[in-house]
């Protein structure tokens, strides 16, 4: 349950530059936004770090899950073995994200209408094409991206469980969606319940050096003030679920903004609201493209475009 280590002696000064200093958290995740990279001290301004445990906060609707689709996909590009537990999103909405992201093929072509409009020959043509861009992109299964259905609402120990069962398979980073979708203990509400589920999953992470993430919702209050920006003491459970974490990022609806002329970009900020590894309080804009599930930080010259 605990560890003890006298710092003050060469073994542990040693110990800890092998670690900290001569090699700094090998498997660092880039998350794409240069900002929030470069908030990360403990890594050497390099991104997450291999055993940090992060919240994903956001009202209803605000992006939660596209995020956590995004950072899985750098983690995929990175080589590193990314899993989603999902309570929300299918194994095949899942897919249909997934495969319009990584190929030539648009969200819609993916639907049943579009896909069956031609003759069989041709979906046949299609079918043999979308299965071979994401094979080429798996590089011949090099590459591993795994989806975890949860099955109605499930329980903690549960979610737990499959997490461990995961690592033990050499998953190296765990996205879990969302925490107040989960089955609350007898005599436990689902607040309560949400802060118990970011405890197991902070010490999971520690643990198991498995970089995870985790979404969670707003409370009723802070959701219906889209207006307001949001901060880590918005999120829907007690004052452990922002303590737990090593950085809670938000995403703010408040300033939201479509392109009238491209209404699948959106213009909006991540806020770094906590940070234990380096630098808080950052607001970082992006652009978030809903065709390609891409989202990337706004450039200097762009700025005076952000609401």
């Amino acid at each position: 349950m605990f560890s003890e280590t006298d710092i003050l002696t060469r073994s542990a000064v040693l110990d800890y530059a092998a670690n900290k200093l001569v090699q700094i958290d090998g498997r660092v995740l880039r998350t794409g936004f240069d900002d929030w990279d470069r908030a990360c001290d403990e890594t050497g301004q390099r991104g997450l770090g291999d055993w940090w445990y992060v919240l994903v906060g956001g009202a209803s609707n605000s992006g939660k899950t596209q995020l956590l689709r995004w950072l899985a996909r750098r983690a995929l590009d990175s080589n590193y073995v990314p899993a989603i537990i999902t309570m929300e999103v299918s194994v095949h909405g899942m897919q249909r994200h997934y495969y319009s992201d990584l190929t030539t093929f648009g969200y819609y072509d993916l639907l049943p209408h579009a896909w069956m409009d031609g003759d069989e020959g041709s979906s046949m043509k299609k079918l043999d094409d979308l299965a071979q861009q994401v094979v080429d992109y798996s590089a011949g299964g090099a590459r591993n991206l795994i989806i975890v259905e949860a099955e109605g609402r499930p329980e903690i120990s549960q979610i737990v469980e499959e997490a461990y069962r995961l690592s033990e398979v050499g998953v190296t980073h765990l996205f879990v969606d969302h925490a107040q979708l989960i089955k609350a203990p007898r005599g436990m509400d689902i607040a309560a319940a949400a802060e118990e589920l970011s405890e197991n999953m902070r010490i999971f992470a520690h643990k198991e050096r498995c970089c995870t993430f985790m979404a969670s919702q707003l409370n009723r209050s802070a959701s219906a003030q889209r207006d307001r920006k949001p901060t880590m003491h918005d999120l829907w459970g007690g004052t452990a679920m922002e303590s737990n974490a090593n950085q809670v990022i938000l995403l703010d609806s408040s300033r939201n903004s479509r392109d009238m002329q491209y209404p699948h970009l959106l213009k909006t900020y991540l806020l770094l609201d906590k940070n234990r590894e380096g630098p808080a309080k950052i607001e970082i804009p992006v652009e978030v493209n809903f065709r390609t599930g891409v989202w990337r930080q706004a450039d200097e010259d762009e700025l005076t475009q952000w609401p």
